[in-house]
């Protein structure tokens, strides 16, 4: 079992890469670094594959696995809102021709990761796969259109997943889309007030990179579109509040209000369910 994962020495794609070498597969990291980083990857991982998805850069040949984790890609929705041309490059038309790559490398298994930002500011919690679509920037568009057009790969294993927000060691606190809970953590840490924007409560489903990489793993040879988050719905004033009782209110943002994913999709078909809970993991690390 051999397995390609791009931005597998990201945030995620690194948790990936440890659970499949866990479970007995040779893996391939292809990265471009922009955010991911060596010190992410055990040692010994070849080979390491430097490539921007999307980009002019011819891509190796040669290369033979049987699984690919597609995991790379930009993920600022404000960088999104000024530079369109750019998501819809590399995530859309920049996944299908590594997918059509991966077919000549004798790739048989895709799982793709999508996003929670396609269902908009979605009222009708919780969301499940069946629920109405509505991406509010070319972020979310660049994604829909990249489960589009994985549709059309009928004679190949085509697993879409739709993260929620995802949080865990190795999470970034600066650059690009920062999630609150590296941020609040950083904070802390330095001694600072925990800032909350608005009245903090908005909230947000929460998912632990682990299981997440637990759910890339179960998905390996399947097809579908499926929900990964934990199924709850948190307060962004009760994360705050969790990590520290010095807190700032800080101006509001445009953002969605509410979000919570239905997984029974993913425990139906995948058995998969998450195991770590928020407020427990905020406590180990405190």
């Amino acid at each position: 079992m051999r397995a390609l994962v791009t931005g597998g020495a990201g945030f995620i794609g690194s948790h990936v890469v440890d659970y499949l070498l866990d479970k007995g597969y040779d893996v391939i990291v292809m990265d471009n670094f922009s955010t991911g980083s060596m010190d992410n990857l055990p040692d010994g991982i070849e080979p390491i594959i430097i490539h921007t998805i999307g980009s002019n850069d011819p891509l190796p040949e040669g290369l033979k696995f049987d699984t690919l984790v597609h995991l790379a890609a930009p993920v600022s929705v404000e960088e999104s809102l000024t530079d369109a041309k750019r998501y819809f490059t590399e995530i859309a038309y920049g996944t299908d021709k590594l997918m059509k790559w991966a077919i000549c490398c004798g790739c048989e298994n895709f799982v793709l990761a999508s996003t929670a930002a396609v269902y908009g500011d979605n009222e009708e919690l919780p969301l499940n796969e069946e629920s109405l679509v509505y991406p509010q920037s070319p972020y979310a568009s660049a994604k829909l259109l990249m489960e589009d057009m994985a549709r059309s790969y009928k004679e190949h294993n085509v697993m879409v997943l739709r993260f929620f927000n995802v949080y865990g060691e190795r999470q970034r606190n600066t650059g690009g889309y920062v999630s609150a809970i590296p941020i609040f953590k950083a904070q802390v840490e330095n001694g600072h007030p925990v800032t909350v924007t608005g009245d903090g409560e908005q909230t947000r489903d929460f998912v632990y990179v682990k299981d997440v990489a637990a759910a890339i793993y179960k998905s390996i040879g399947s097809h579908a579109i499926l929900n990964i988050g934990s199924g709850k719905e948190y307060k962004v004033i009760e994360i705050a509040k969790a990590f520290s009782d010095n807190i700032k209110f800080i101006a509001e943002r445009n953002e969605i209000k509410r979000s919570k994913a239905d997984v029974y999709a993913a425990y139906f078909w995948l058995s998969w369910e998450p195991e770590t809970d928020l407020f427990n993991w905020i406590k180990s690390i405190k």
